[in-house]
């Protein structure tokens, strides 16, 4: 690879990352405000019901992500999607549709480990499947970029990520750890599709 090359991934890599800020953060923020002006909060009752068969749990399966509680909720996800979603973004090949197998592994896992009595709103299980992603495709898809990845977000975030997988109140245990496993699974399977697309550069 070229210095000319070089250049033109950056850049290609950098304009995905804007685009991903819109992809995952507009539909975040719009269902919010619009949630919180028309639906009057009716859009939450959409989350994740774990092993329920209605039409609300499988919409939550796939869009419980654009789901919270409150604004601090939102901004907190927002600020580590921020981080998360450079670092994606610079380093995967096929990030959108990445992020959306992401969503559903996550929402899927979620639904079958989850307690049948909670519902699961937010998108920090998206967040951990991101993680579990680059941590899966560090170690055993060997993408050195992830592991790059993984050290900066291990650095400011351990604290988080521990606390995020421990059982506590308020929190949803089940999808932080089964966006985890989910994004693990896919991340150790990436390796055939990463090195096809890699020789395109």
């Amino acid at each position: 690879m070229n210095w000319q090359q070089l250049l033109h991934l950056i850049v290609v890599r950098i304009k995905q990352v804007i685009g991903l800020y819109a992809f995952v953060l507009i539909p975040m923020w719009g269902m919010f405000f619009l949630n919180e002006v028309a639906l009057f909060g009716l859009w939450n009752i959409f989350g994740i019901v774990p092993r329920a068969l209605d039409v609300g749990s499988m919409i939550g399966v796939f869009a419980s992500w654009t789901m919270h509680g409150n604004l601090s909720h939102l901004t907190g996800n927002t600020v580590t999607l921020l981080q998360i979603l450079f670092l994606f973004g610079l380093f995967e090949k096929n990030a959108y549709r990445t992020v959306i197998k992401l969503v559903v592994a996550s929402g899927l896992v979620t639904w079958v480990i989850g307690s049948p009595s909670s519902i699961h709103i937010g998108a920090s299980g998206l967040c951990f499947a991101m993680l579990g992603y680059m941590i899966g495709g560090a170690i055993f898809a060997r993408r050195w970029g992830y592991l790059i990845a993984c050290i900066v977000m291990g650095t400011g975030y351990w604290l988080t990520i521990k606390q995020g997988l421990m059982p506590q109140q308020g929190i949803s245990f089940a999808a932080h750890f089964g966006g985890l496993c989910a994004g693990l699974l896919l991340g150790a399977n990436s390796k055939h599709t990463y090195s096809a697309a890699s020789q395109r550069y």
